[in-house]
C-alpha cells in the first residue's frame, strides 16, 4: 500500500513539472488513444468500451476548453475553442450513433493539431502569458 502511495506521489510531481506544452501533447495524443480504442469497441460491438473511452476523450476536451485564455492567446484561441466544440458535439454523435465517421473526423482534426503541438519549443506558453516591455496590460 505504501509503495502505491509512493508511485502515486511521483506521478503527480512529475505532472506538476511538466511543460504546458508537452502536457498539452500528452493529452491531445490521449485522445488520439482513447478514440483509436473506442473506434475498436464500435466495430467489436463493445458499447461499454466504446462509451468509456469517448466519455473520457470528451472530458479531456472539456477541460482543454476551459484552459482557454483568450486574453492571452486571441484568435488562436478562439479557433481552439471552435474546434473543442466541434470535437465535443463529434463525440455526442459518437455516443448516439455508434459510427466511425464520427470517430474518422475528429481524428482528422487532433492528428494535425497533435503535429503542431509536438513543434511548438518548451516555454512558449510561459513566454505568450508574460506582458511586453513596452506594452500596458489592462486590468
Amino acid at each position: 500500500m505504501e509503495g502505491q502511495m509512493g508511485v502515486q506521489r511521483y506521478l503527480e510531481a512529475d505532472i506538476q513539472s511538466i511543460s504546458r506544452e508537452k502536457l498539452l501533447v500528452l493529452l491531445y495524443e490521449k485522445m488520439v488513444s482513447d478514440l483509436m480504442e473506442a473506434r475498436r469497441a464500435i466495430l467489436a460491438g463493445d458499447r461499454i468500451r466504446m462509451a468509456d473511452r469517448i466519455t473520457h476523450s470528451q472530458q479531456i476536451i472539456a477541460e482543454l476548453r476551459s484552459a482557454l485564455d483568450h486574453s492571452v492567446g486571441g484568435e488562436i484561441s478562439v479557433n481552439l475553442e471552435a474546434l473543442y466544440d466541434f470535437l465535443f458535439l463529434e463525440h455526442l454523435c459518437i455516443l448516439v450513433d455508434r459510427e466511425v465517421v464520427n470517430i474518422d473526423n475528429c481524428l482528422a482534426v487532433l492528428k494535425p493539431l497533435l503535429t503542431a503541438w509536438r513543434q511548438i519549443p518548451e516555454g512558449t506558453a510561459d513566454e505568450a502569458g508574460r506582458p511586453r516591455v513596452g506594452h500596458s496590460v489592462s486590468a
